[in-house]
């Protein structure tokens, strides 16, 4: 469990980038456990939403773990360049971390190539 408390400039930043993944991408609402949004879109509730992911993620970085899962064989490359260049980008090294990232796109778009861009 969390130790400190999260600060108000923390928690606006978690809600943004929340709000701006939300338009494809969102780990907070019900789902069905695997990726599926269980309720109707109308019934969602974005700001609770932003809230629960703040919360989870803070914890997560407050007690320095946070959960990543199973590997894909197929898609392990990728996970290890984009886990890598998280680290770097927690220590400040932002340019090795983008040719990280950069690295970890190549790997899935060879992977899966019909699925270039998240639409």
């Amino acid at each position: 469990m969390s130790t400190r408390p999260m600060s108000p400039p923390v928690l606006d930043q978690l809600h943004s980038t929340y709000e701006h993944m939300a338009t494809f991408y969102r780990p907070a609402a019900p789902s069905d456990g695997f990726g599926h949004i269980s309720v109707p879109i109308e019934k969602l509730d974005l700001d609770a939403e932003c809230d629960k992911y703040a919360q989870r993620w803070w914890q997560e970085e407050d007690s320095l773990s946070f959960f990543i899962g199973c590997c894909n064989f197929p898609t392990r490359p990728a996970t290890v360049y984009a886990i890598e260049a998280a680290r770097l980008m927690c220590g400040g090294d932002y340019v090795v971390a983008l040719r990280l990232l950069s690295l970890a796109v190549q790997e899935l778009q060879a992977v899966h190539p019909q699925r270039r861009t998240a639409e």
